[in-house]
């Protein structure tokens, strides 16, 4: 069978979780003997037996157009994140911290508000932030027609499924945990490279890996950890918001006391009181033997973001045993969970905060900083091989369709 997955943009250009998860699926199905590949349109895999369109929060109308038009089968693995939950919080806090930095930006009601931005409010009165977020996005209503035609919709979690179900009532959805698994490679063992490349000593910072982007929350962290005596490490790929990466290092500059340390594809070599960037080498990102190396010999591995789907940065900080804070909206503890026990397997290894309640990611890090734990080489969730995940996938497929 050829399965062709429609993803966002060239899957092999481009770095995202989503894309890390569909080339594991493609080399997954590969292996157990069906032919895959991505493209952006499916248009451009006329031959495709049956397709798989990615992420569901992003407005897929002409993809559905095209599908209609070679009369093919599809599914939707959708990444679909809770945009009712965390939308309007994730830009409510960016407002309001661009605010206190002096950006001027126009409000939802286009009213003249006369507040004393204080950026210690955010702490005394975290949900504030509702007060300045901006409209929802509307890709849900849009993607109405897709989501009814689809054969199946595929989650990762059953907290995804169930979000699902609520924004579109009477999808067809399978649970097939398809993120744990991918990350196969951070089974090596780590070195000293990170150390070298940037000076730092192991056990000694905080490190936020992902995109600088709106709903990853690296403000939340910046503010959260802005008195603590502590190193701040972001290993920031390449991303497509220049105000918010420029704010992230405006924010680090301005309130952290401790040095903030942006790896990044996008900022070039900058500094800025105890803020400064490194560009990557070689104008690529950090290979996975310096990126281990990072996640080792970390203090706390923290990622409070408003919402993160599939999530791979935790499970590789699980992996290789470095603590994590981790955002109660995310879908996380589902890969954990234990049917048996009733609760996520896990040892205290993940510490849970909402996004926006920086007290708590705080008091967060002072509680699991500096401590260690076996790696978590044996969970079941991280037992799972890219053809596992593959054979789940086609199952799930196979199922629906038999029914």
């Amino acid at each position: 069978m050829h399965i062709g997955f429609i993803t966002r943009w060239d899957a092999a250009s481009h770095w995202g979780g989503d894309l890390a998860v569909v080339n594991g699926l493609i080399r997954g199905l590969t292996s157990i003997g069906h032919k895959a590949t991505a493209a952006t349109s499916p248009f451009s895999m006329p031959d495709a037996d049956m397709f798989f369109l990615t992420n569901s929060t992003d407005d897929q109308r002409k993809n559905l157009e095209e599908l209609e038009l070679l009369h093919k089968p599809f599914n939707v693995l959708g990444f679909h994140e809770d945009l009712l939950l965390y939308y309007s919080a994730a830009t409510g806090m960016r407002n309001f911290i661009f605010m206190c930095l002096g950006y001027d930006l126009p409000l939802n009601n286009n009213l003249r508000d006369d507040s004393d931005y204080d950026i210690d409010m955010l702490f005394e009165l975290p949900h504030i932030i509702h007060y300045y977020g901006k409209v929802l996005k509307r890709c849900t209503l849009y993607n109405h027609h897709l989501i009814r035609k689809a054969k199946l919709w595929v989650a990762n979690s059953v907290t995804e499924a169930r979000t699902m179900q609520r924004d579109c009532p009477g999808c067809k959805t399978a649970v097939v945990p398809v993120a744990p698994g991918m990350v196969t490679s951070f089974k090596d063992q780590p070195d000293d490279s990170f150390l070298k490349y940037t000076g730092l000593s192991s056990g000694n910072y905080l490190l936020q890996v992902g995109r600088l982007q709106l709903r990853k929350n690296q403000l939340g962290t910046i503010l959260a950890s802005k008195d603590l005596d502590i190193p701040l490490v972001f290993i920031a790929t390449r991303a497509f918001s220049p105000d918010y990466e420029e704010a992230c290092f405006k924010a680090a500059a301005h309130f952290r006391k401790a040095p903030t340390l942006f790896i990044s594809e996008n900022l070039r070599d900058l500094k800025m009181n105890a803020a400064r960037v490194l560009f990557m080498p070689n104008d690529k990102k950090l290979p996975a033997s310096m990126l281990i190396s990072a996640y080792h010999h970390a203090g706390l591995h923290i990622h409070p973001a408003f919402q993160e789907l599939p999530g791979a940065t935790y499970l590789e900080a699980a992996r290789l045993g470095t603590p994590s804070i981790a955002s109660s909206w995310t879908t996380i503890d589902d890969y954990f969970y234990d049917k048996s026990l009733g609760h996520a397997q896990l040892d205290g290894r993940i510490l849970y905060t909402p996004p926006h309640h920086l007290k708590e990611i705080k008091q967060a890090i002072e509680q699991l900083f500096g401590k260690r734990f076996p790696p978590l080489e044996n969970h079941p969730a991280l037992q799972r091989t890219e053809a596992e995940a593959a054979q789940d996938l086609i199952d799930a497929v196979s199922t629906r369709v038999s029914s």
